[in-house]
């Protein structure tokens, strides 16, 4: 008898695992990697050399609901970060005097937020196309002058006009339990100004 009890619990306890597999219905997402960007003209006019990396840090989180044939529709919110430390100075004659920058960090960040669908293809690849918005941090600076006075401007520039795009992303996942998987997912993000950002994020999906 207690075997056949343990039997008829393995059983409803197998079916009960099966139900709620088939009502998985939201993933969340979470990627932490690399992105690119060209940044080799970056100040070339500035009176200080303002320059930044090529490769940054890129993060994201995602949630998306399942729709049929392995479609998915979601959000999604993006960070990329390009830093460096910066010595440099500027010597204004007329006046005898000189600006210095002393380890000063200049930052270039961009935040993105989206809306995209999503495909999952029988060999684990998959692939994400979206439409995003972005706000940009950017660190700028200029001299000018009048008669009797220098001026030297170092601003922190917040850009929001025109900041539409498209991005893409391809994916490929092993699965590491009914709940979660691993993969690697390469992003390619382009706006009206051109190509914003290459990336390629090592990604964690949890199912729910």
């Amino acid at each position: 008898m207690k075997k056949i009890i343990l039997l008829l619990i393995l059983i409803a306890t197998n079916s009960l695992l099966a139900q709620v597999n088939k009502e998985q219905k939201i993933d969340i997402s979470f990627s932490y990697g690399l992105s690119y960007i060209d940044y080799s003209d970056y100040s070339s006019t500035s009176p200080l050399n303002l320059e930044l990396p090529s490769i940054g840090s890129f993060y994201e989180i995602n949630f998306d609901y399942k729709l049929p044939k392995n479609r998915y529709i979601g959000l999604g919110y993006s960070r990329q970060q390009h830093s460096k430390s910066i010595n440099d100075g500027v010597l204004i004659t007329s006046t005898n005097t000189a600006l210095i920058l002393d380890n000063y960090r200049n930052t270039h960040t961009k935040n993105f937020f989206d809306i995209h669908f999503r495909t999952v293809f029988k060999n684990n690849i998959q692939f994400t196309l979206g439409a995003f918005f972005f706000i940009e941090n950017l660190n700028t600076n200029s001299i000018s002058g009048d008669e009797n006075n220098i001026y030297f401007v170092l601003n922190n520039e917040k850009n929001r006009s025109d900041n539409l795009g498209l991005f893409g992303s391809l994916e490929y996942y092993f699965k590491l339990t009914d709940y979660a998987e691993l993969g690697l997912k390469g992003k390619l993000y382009y706006s009206l100004n051109g190509i914003e950002t290459i990336a390629l994020l090592p990604t964690l999906r949890v199912k729910l």
